[in-house]
C-alpha cells in the first residue's frame, strides 16, 4: 500500500484554495445603504423575537395569576355565600293537643300529619285543619293558639301568624305583655295586650271577638279597638260594626277539646280555679273572703286527665270541702254545706 506524505498533501490543498481565491478576483464591497438596511432588518427581527418571548412569558404569568385568583375567589365565594338550602328553619311552636288530626304543610311542600303532642312547628309552616279536626300549639313566651275546623294558618314568625281561612283563638296569658301574637288577615292586622280573643275569617267577613283584655285591629282605612265582651265585624265596603257578646256559651265550646292541660298533682286550689275560669270564660271569687287563707293552703293531688274544665271543677272541689255556683260569668267558691246528721 502506498503511503502519502501528509505534510505535502496539506500544503498542496492550501495552494489549490489560494489559486481558486485569486481566480475569483476581488469581492465587491457591499453598498453601505444596503448594509444599513440589512442591519436594521436583522435588528428588527431580533427585537420582534425578543418581544414575542417576553409577551409569551408575561401571558403565561398573567394566566397563571388569573387562574390562581379565580380559584381563590371561587373558594371564598363558596365559603361566604348564604346556604339557604341547608340552613334549618327555627322552631317557634310546639303542638299541645289535636283532635281529628291536623295537617302541616312545610316550606318544602312536604306533608306531615300531626298525631300527638310535642310536634315541633317551624318558621313558615302552614297548618291546615279539616272539617273534623282542630289543633292547639304554644308559641314563644307561652302564648297559646288554637285552630278551629276548616282553618288555614301560616306561622310566619314566633310573634306573627297569617290567617288565610277559618278561626284562630289566642290566649296570651293573664299578665299583660308589651308584645304578643300579631294575626294577619286580608282585612288587616289584629294586635292585642294580655288578651283572650278569637279571629274568624269566613265568607268574606272578618269577626274579632274579645273574651278578655284589649284588641286593636289595623285596617288600611282606620284603627278599631275592642275590649272584653265586644266584637268587631268587618265587611268589604262597609265601616266596622261593633257588637256586644257573651264571654261564655255555645259559641266558645269548640275550644273545650283543645283546653290547655293542667297538672293537678301538687297544685294549689287558686291555680286550679284560675285555669278553669280562663278556659270557661268565667271570673272566679270567694263567696266569703274569710276563707281565703284556708283555701290557698290546700294542695291538690291526683289527675284530671280526660276531663273538661267544668267536669274537673265538679270532681275536684268537693274533695276539698268546697262548693261553687255560677252567676252569669262569675264563679263563686264557698265552703261546702255540712250534711244533716253528719
Amino acid at each position: 500500500m502506498r503511503e502519502y506524505d501528509h505534510g505535502e498533501s496539506a500544503g498542496s490543498r492550501t495552494d489549490h484554495i489560494a489559486q481558486l481565491v485569486k481566480l475569483a478576483g476581488r469581492r465587491p464591497t457591499p453598498n453601505p445603504a444596503q448594509m444599513s438596511a440589512a442591519r436594521e432588518a436583522a435588528h428588527g427581527e431580533w427585537a420582534r423575537l425578543v418581544r414575542r418571548r417576553i409577551w409569551r412569558a408575561a401571558f403565561r404569568t398573567l394566566a397563571g395569576s388569573l387562574l390562581a385568583a379565580s380559584v381563590v375567589i371561587v373558594l371564598v365565594w363558596s365559603w361566604l355565600r348564604p346556604q339557604a338550602t341547608t340552613v334549618p328553619a327555627d322552631e317557634i311552636a310546639t303542638v299541645r293537643t289535636t283532635s281529628g288530626g291536623a295537617v302541616v304543610v312545610t316550606r318544602g311542600d312536604r306533608l306531615t300529619t300531626i298525631g300527638e303532642a310535642g310536634t315541633r312547628l317551624m318558621t313558615g309552616d302552614r297548618i291546615e285543619t279539616s272539617t273534623r279536626s282542630r289543633a292547639a300549639f304554644t308559641l314563644a313566651e307561652g302564648i297559646a293558639a288554637r285552630l278551629d275546623e276548616n282553618t288555614v294558618a301560616v306561622l310566619d314568625a314566633a310573634d306573627h301568624l297569617t290567617l288565610e281561612r277559618g278561626a284562630v283563638y289566642v290566649d296570651s296569658g293573664a299578665t299583660p305583655r308589651a308584645h304578643g301574637l300579631r294575626v294577619e288577615t286580608p282585612f288587616g292586622l289584629v294586635r292585642h295586650l294580655g288578651t283572650q280573643f278569637e279571629v274568624r275569617l269566613q265568607n268574606s267577613t272578618l269577626r274579632v271577638r274579645v273574651r278578655e283584655g284589649y284588641v286593636a285591629v289595623h285596617t288600611p282605612d282606620a284603627l278599631s279597638t275592642a275590649q272584653a265582651g265586644e266584637a268587631l265585624v268587618f265587611v268589604r265596603g262597609r265601616p266596622p260594626e261593633r257588637q256586644g257578646i257573651t264571654t261564655t256559651g255555645p259559641e266558645w265550646t269548640w275550644l273545650i277539646p283543645l283546653a290547655q292541660p293542667f297538672t293537678l298533682d301538687g297544685a294549689r286550689v287558686p291555680a286550679f280555679l284560675q285555669w278553669v275560669s280562663r278556659e270557661q270564660g268565667w271570673y272566679w271569687e270567694y263567696g266569703d273572703v274569710t276563707m281565703r287563707d284556708r283555701v290557698e293552703r290546700i294542695v291538690l293531688h291526683g289527675s284530671i286527665d280526660g276531663l273538661a274544665p267544668d267536669e274537673a271543677l265538679s270532681a275536684v272541689l268537693p274533695t276539698c270541702g268546697l262548693a261553687f255556683r255560677l252567676e252569669g260569668n262569675r264563679l263563686i267558691v264557698s265552703a261546702a254545706q255540712a250534711r244533716e246528721g253528719s
